[in-house]
C-alpha cells in the first residue's frame, strides 16, 4: 500500500548534530525503518489489531497487548518480537530479521518514551481517486465530438475519414490513394469472413459500377455465416478458449467446450448487442428467462477457466474494461488509479462464484447417466484401494528385506531366494544412486543401515498419512484438500520415499499383471471380481448427457480478505465485493445479490462505463488496420499507448452505443471508409514522418493469421467444407477439411502447426498475436504434408485447355487478378522444366507471398 504522511513531513529534512532530539530521531531514525518492515501490514490491514500510526495506537497495541511500554524496551512487545528471540511473541518482520543497528534504534527510541510527534501521524491511503487520476483519457466520459471539417472530397463523405483526413494534414502527411478494386475486394473479404473472394464473387463485384458496389460486397459478407466463424477467433483469443483443462500427466478433454465456442459464432452472426454479449459471458445464470437461457452457453468464459480465482479477475478486466486490475494483486497498481483493495473485491465476487454444468437433457436421463457414474466410480474406487493396499503391503515386506538386496547387490550374498526383478531394480538404483550425492545414500553397500533408514521413513509416512486424515475429517475432495493445511515429509524424505515406493518407477512399487504375481490365489480371486465389475460398468456407460460448463454463485457468498503482499499466509482486512473504483463515480456501492456478478455485469456493460465500447471498438479496428488506435488492447492505462485518434476513438465508442452495441454497424462504418480502401504504397515522405504507419496514410499489409492461412490453402484445393458447428476435430486429422476455428485448441499441448504460426496460449487472455518470420515456416510450405495435398488438389482443379489457361485460372483463383508477362513465362518455363511439375507449381504458388499476405 502506499502511505501518505502530512505535507511536514515530506521531503528530506537536514538537521544539524547539536539539534538531536526525540522528536527528529524519530523522522530520521525510526519511520523510516517502520515504513520499510511494518506499515504494509500494520496501518489499514491492522494485522493482529495493531495499528503502527501514531504514539496513541502503538500504546494501545492490537490483540496481545500495548506494543511498547513507554521507557521500557525489555518489556514492549514491539522489541522483543524484532530481537526475535522470545519463545511466544512472533519473530517481526516477517520479511527477515532487522539489522542490528535498526534494532537498537528502536530499543532507543522506546527508552526516550516512544515519542511520536502529532504531525507524524500516518494514515492509510484512502482508496479515493484524486481529481488529477480521473482526469487519466480513458476515464474520462465518451464525447461524440463533431467531425472536423476537410476541404478533400473524397475524404469528406464519413466522419471516420474526416477524422484521419484532419490527422494526416495536421501531421504533414499524404495519403496514399486508393487501392485498386480487386484489392479492396481481397482485403475485405478475408477480413470480414477469413476466406478469399472466388472468381464469381470478384467478377460480380467488378462489373458492378454502381455507386452502391461496395456496400452490397459488405452486406454481403456480414450476413455470411462465415463472418461469426472469423470474428469469434478473434474473441476466442481473449477469452482464452480451450477444449481441455490444463494437465501435465495426461489430456482430459471438455467435451462440451465447443458450445461456448458455437455460441460466440452465432453471436456474431446473429449481431447480438455486445452489452448483452457480456452480460451472458458474466453472469448469464441470474438473468430473467428468456434472456437467460438464450445466454447460459456465455457462461463458459468462466466455466472452462484456468483453476484459479486471480485469472478471472485478470481475463474479466482486461479482456472488457482494458484494464489491467491483476497488477494491483499484491500492492495497490504501481502505475494506474486502481488500490490493492479493487483486485481483492472482484476477487470476492469470483471466490463467491463456483463451477457448475447445466444439463441439456431430461432430468431422468442426467440422473440416470449420474447414477451408472456413481457406481463405476466407486468401482473404480474399490479396485484401486484393494491395489494400492496390497501394493503397500508387499513394498513393506520387500523394505524389511532391503539388506538382503544390498548384500546381493554387493556380490556379499547368494541372490537365491530373492526376487529378481526386485533385484534389478535395486542394483539399477544403487547404480544411479552414486552418480550423485544422496542424503541417504552415503555408503550404499551398508544394507543394514539402510534397511533401517527405511523403515523408519515408511513408519513416519503413515504416521502423517493417518494424521492428515483425521485433519480432513475422512475426506480427499479437492476443495478439502486445498483448504487444509497438512503435514508432510520434508524435501528430500520426501524425495526418497517416492524413488523407492512412489506409483512411478520406484524400486519397491508393484502395479498391474506385476503386482498378480505376489497375490495369493484368494487375493486374485478378489482382484480379478474387482476388475471384472469395473470393465463390465464401463462398457454398459451410455454417453455423458450434453452440457454447458457454467458457474453459479456459492451457497455463502463472501467477501474475501487483502492478502498482505498477495500472500495466502498474511491476510488483512476485509474487502466488501464491488466495482472498480475510478470507474465508480464516488465510493463503489457494496454488491449485495448474491455473489455480485449480475451487479459486476452491469456495472461493466452500462453506457455510463467509458471503457467498455472504446475497448471492443478499438478491437475492431485493430483486426481491420492491423493495429488498434490503442495499441495495447487490452490495456488503456498509464503504461498503454496513448490512442493516436482519440476523437474517433470517441465518435465510433459513442456510434457503438447508439447503434444499440452493434458490432456489424461498426465493421460497416469503417470497412466503407476512404482509409479503409487505401492502397499499400511506399513515400519516402511519409515514411521520415510515420514510419510505423500510426496515422495510417497508408494501407498495412497483414500476414494471413493460421486460421485463415489454413482456410485458405483448403479454399484453393477445393477441399474446404462448410459444415459449421459441433465438437472439434483434431488439426492433424487427414480428413479435417474443417475450417480451423473448429479445430481441438490444448491448454496442455498446442497443435504443432497452430504453435508454428503464432497461435496464443489459451492459459491466458489474449490482446494480439505475435507475427514471427522464422526458417520452420518456409520449410512448412516446402516439406508439410497437408500443403502438398493442398498443392496436388489445386492442380487437379484447375481445368484449362492449356498450361497457359491454367496458370491464368489459377491466378484469378488464388489472387483475384491475371498473371503478368513475367509471371506468365516464368510458370510456363517451370512446367515444361519436367514431368509432372503441376502439383509443384501449385504448391509454389500456395507458399508466395501474395497468397499469404493481404494488402
Amino acid at each position: 500500500m502506499n502511505w501518505v504522511l502530512s505535507t511536514a513531513l515530506l521531503g528530506s529534512v537536514c538537521f544539524a548534530a547539536a539539534a538531536d532530539t526525540p522528536e527528529e530521531r524519530f523522522e530520521t531514525k525510526v519511520r523510516p525503518i517502520l515504513a520499510k518492515n511494518c506499515f504494509a501490514c500494520h496501518t489499514a490491514s491492522k494485522m493482529g489489531g495493531l495499528a503502527l500510526t501514531s504514539r496513541e495506537s502503538v500504546l494501545a497495541g492490537g490483540k496481545s497487548g500495548p506494543a511498547v511500554v513507554s521507557g521500557k524496551p525489555d518489556e514492549s512487545r514491539l522489541i522483543l518480537a524484532v530481537r526475535q528471540g522470545d519463545a511466544v511473541i512472533k519473530a517481526m518482520p516477517m520479511t527477515g530479521k532487522l539489522k542490528p543497528d535498526e534494532i537498537a534504534a528502536l530499543e532507543e527510541w522506546v527508552r526516550d518514551g516512544a515519542v511520536w510527534p502529532a504531525s507524524a501521524k500516518v494514515q492509510a491511503a484512502t482508496g479515493q481517486i484524486t481529481p488529477e487520476q480521473r482526469a487519466f483519457w480513458s476515464f474520462q466520459p465518451v464525447r461524440k465530438g463533431t467531425p472536423p471539417a476537410v476541404a478533400n472530397s473524397e475524404w469528406s463523405r464519413q466522419p471516420v475519414d474526416q477524422f484521419i483526413y484532419a490527422k494526416l494534414r495536421e501531421r504533414g502527411l499524404q495519403p496514399a490513394p486508393r487501392a485498386a478494386r480487386a484489392t479492396w475486394l481481397r482485403r475485405v473479404t478475408f477480413d470480414l469472413t477469413g476466406l478469399p473472394p472466388t472468381p464469381e464473387e470478384t467478377d460480380a463485384y467488378l462489373n458492378d459500377k454502381s455507386s452502391q458496389a461496395e456496400a452490397k460486397v459488405v452486406d454481403r459478407l456480414l450476413a455470411s455465416p462465415r463472418y461469426g466463424e472469423r470474428w469469434a477467433r478473434h474473441w476466442l483469443d481473449v477469452a482464452r478458449y480451450s477444449d481441455d483443462r490444463l494437465e501435465s500427466q495426461k489430456e482430459l478433454p471438455h467435451p462440451n467446450a465447443f458450445r461456448y465456442r458455437d455460441w460466440v459464432i452465432a453471436a456474431f452472426n446473429n449481431d447480438m448487442p455486445y452489452s448483452e454479449f457480456v452480460l451472458g459471458q458474466i453472469a448469464a445464470d441470474l438473468l430473467p428467462e428468456p434472456q437467460r437461457t438464450k445466454l447460459l452457453p456465455g457462461l463458459t468464459f468462466y466455466g472452462l477457466s484456468p483453476e484459479q480465482q486471480d485469472e478471472r479477475v485478470d481475463a474479466t478486466t482486461r479482456g472488457f474494461l482494458g484494464l489491467t486490475v491483476a497488477c494491483a494483486q499484491c500492492h495497490d497498481h504501481k502505475f494506474d488509479p486502481i488500490p490493492q483493495t479493487d483486485f481483492y473485491a472482484l476477487q470476492g465476487v469470483f471466490n463467491s462464484t463456483v463451477v457448475d454444468e447445466v444439463p441439456l437433457a431430461p432430468e431422468a436421463e442426467v440422473a440416470a447417466w449420474k447414477a451408472h457414474k456413481k457406481r463405476l466410480d466407486d468401482k473404480e474406487a474399490e479396485l484401486r484401494s484393494f491395489q494400492d493396499e496390497q501394493a503397500m503391503i508387499v513394498a513393506a515386506m520387500l523394505a524389511a528385506q532391503t539388506k538382503d538386496y544390498v548384500a546381493a547387490v554387493a556380490g556379499t550374498r547368494n541372490p537365491d531366494g530373492l526376487d529378481p526383478e526386485t533385484l534389478k531394480r535395486w542394483r539399477e538404483y544403487l547404480d544411479l544412486a552414486k552418480q550423485h550425492d544422496h542424503p541417504y545414500l552415503d555408503n550404499p553397500r551398508d544394507g543394514e543401515k539402510l534397511q533401517t533408514t527405511v523403515l523408519a521413513l515408511l513408519a513416519e509416512k503413515k504416521e502423517i498419512d493417518q494424521k492428515n486424515l483425521i485433519r480432513l475429517g475422512g475426506s480427499d475432495a479437492r476443495g478439502d484438500l486445498s483448504g487444509t493445511e497438512l503435514l508432510s515429509l520434508d524435501r528430500a524424505k520426501y524425495r526418497f520415499y517416492n524413488e523407492l515406493f512412489g506409483a512411478r518407477k520406484s524400486v519397491l512399487h508393484f502395479a498391474g499383471k506385476d503386482l498378480d504375481r505376489w497375490l495369493g490365489a484368494l487375493h486374485l480371486r478378489h482382484l480379478a471380481a474387482l476388475r471384472a465389475g469395473a470393465e463390465e460398468l464401463k462398457k454398459t456407460l451410455p454417453p455423458q448427457y450434453p452440457f454447458l460448463h457454467a458457474v453459479k454463485d456459492s451457497d455463502k457468498p463472501k467477501n474475501a480478505n487483502l492478502l498482505i503482499r498477495g500472500s495466502r499466509d498474511n491476510p488483512g482486512a476485509e474487502v466488501p465485493r464491488r466495482f472498480v473504483s475510478i470507474l465508480s463515480p464516488a465510493a463503489p456501492k457494496p454488491y449485495t445479490q448474491g455473489s455480485g456478478r449480475l451487479e459486476l455485469a452491469r456495472a461493466i456493460a452500462s453506457i455510463e462505463n467509458p471503457l467498455t465500447p472504446r475497448v471492443m471498438v478499438n478491437r475492431i479496428w485493430q483486426h481491420h488496420f492491423g493495429q488498434g488506435i490503442v495499441r495495447t488492447p487490452s490495456n488503456f492505462g498509464q503504461l498503454g499507448e496513448r490512442p493516436t485518434h482519440p476523437e474517433l476513438l470517441d465518435y465510433l465508442a459513442a456510434r457503438f452505443v447508439e447503434s444499440g452495441w452493434s458490432v456489424k454497424a461498426i465493421h460497416r462504418e469503417i470497412v466503407l471508409s476512404r482509409a479503409y480502401a487505401s492502397a499499400w504504397a511506399r513515400s519516402a515522405a511519409n515514411e521520415e514522418k510515420d514510419a510505423a504507419n500510426l496515422y495510417l496514410w497508408r494501407a498495412n499489409r497483414q500476414r494471413l493469421d493460421v486460421e485463415t492461412m489454413r482456410d485458405a490453402l483448403l479454399a484453393a484445393g477445393g477441399n474446404l467444407e462448410q459444415a459449421g458447428g459441433g465438437p472439434p476435430l483434431r488439426l492433424t486429422d487427414d480428413k479435417n477439411f474443417r475450417r480451423t476455428v473448429y479445430g481441438y485448441r490444448s491448454r496442455r499441448k498446442l497443435d504443432g502447426t497452430l504453435a508454428l504460426f503464432d497461435h496464443p496460449n489459451p492459459n491466458t487472455t489474449n490482446e494480439q498475436r505475435n507475427v514471427t518470420n522464422v526458417p520452420l515456416q518456409r520449410l512448412y510450405f516446402l516439406n508439410n504434408p497437408f500443403v502438398m495435398r493442398q498443392g496436388a488438389a489445386l492442380a487437379a482443379r484447375l481445368n484449362g485447355p492449356t498450361d497457359e489457361a491454367r496458370i491464368r485460372q489459377a491466378y484469378r483463383l488464388l489472387f483475384a487478378r491475371q498473371p503478368d508477362a513475367a509471371e506468365l513465362r516464368a510458370g510456363l518455363a517451370f512446367l515444361k522444366s519436367e514431368k509432372d511439375a503441376w502439383p509443384r507449381y501449385a504448391q509454389a504458388l500456395l507458399a508466395s507471398n501474395e497468397f499469404l499476405y493481404v494488402d
